[in-house]
């Protein structure tokens, strides 16, 4: 009989994400001990040499997939609906210290464009200590020195829930900025995520010619201004300029 994760099973995968959490003594306060042996045995939990449990790749995958019972995966054509007919809507990018909050990676910056029209109307921008390495660094610049003195993701994500409000959310790559780190923060911090969600990689594979669908790319293709990227607030920028060309060509 294949194996079945109940809500307390899930609770874990999600705590186990969160890094004061990893430590075996600390998960095993807050869980029962046959929880997190049945999580191991089935492959969704892992220790280390250092005696931190982590979540596997398995339960990665399932968190994402746990998520969009909230905000459900859309297709294309829907997406476009969606951005046409609402009055305003959210572009997004963020940057982070690994590829995966499932797995205990967190976010250093976020930038989130409100957009009514095709232009922008007002602008949210936080970095976030995230009180953990950050591997990453050589990408977009952000050090652990450069943010120790910054918020947490908790109050910041609040906040960043306020400003999106109940809108359409859209980012270049909604499966990484979204899934993978927004609305697992905003879940683990008590906010349903039910935001309709849109990616401009997906909607520009089907009405841009671009050699690749890069933010980059796609910005040198179309002649469009990319100044630092790797910075959220830019890279959100530049999402929106593609965003409004292909609900141009979209018409």
């Amino acid at each position: 009989m294949p194996f079945t994760l109940e809500r307390i099973h899930i609770r874990v995968l999600i705590g186990c994400s969160i890094v004061t959490f990893a430590k075996k003594e600390e998960l095993l306060t807050y869980y029962p001990k046959h929880v997190i042996a049945e999580l191991e045995e089935a492959g969704y939990l892992a220790i280390s040499q250092y005696g931190h449990y982590y979540n596997t790749k398995l339960a990665a995958q399932y968190l994402r997939t746990f998520l969009t019972a909230y905000s459900p995966r859309l297709k294309v054509p829907q997406m476009i609906q969606i951005l046409q007919d609402a009055d305003e809507y959210i572009v997004t990018d963020i940057e982070t210290t690994g590829g995966s909050a499932a797995r205990g990676d967190k976010i250093v910056e976020i930038a989130a464009l409100k957009i009514r029209n095709g232009k922008q109307v007002d602008l949210f921008h936080r970095f976030i200590n995230p009180e953990k390495p950050i591997k990453n660094a050589h990408i977009h610049g952000i050090t652990n020195e450069r943010v120790k003195n910054e918020q947490t993701i908790k109050p910041v994500i609040h906040d960043f829930k306020e400003f999106l409000g109940d809108l359409p959310i859209v980012s270049h790559h909604i499966g990484f900025d979204w899934y993978n780190f927004l609305a697992l923060e905003l879940f683990r911090n008590g906010i349903r995520p039910t935001n309709q969600a849109a990616c401009t990689v997906l909607m520009a594979r089907k009405y841009l010619d671009s050699p690749k669908y890069n933010l980059n790319v796609i910005a040198e293709t179309y002649n469009i201004p990319l100044l630092h990227h790797h910075t959220a607030d830019a890279d959100a920028l530049c999402a929106n300029e593609i965003l409004q060309i292909i609900l141009e060509k979209a018409n």
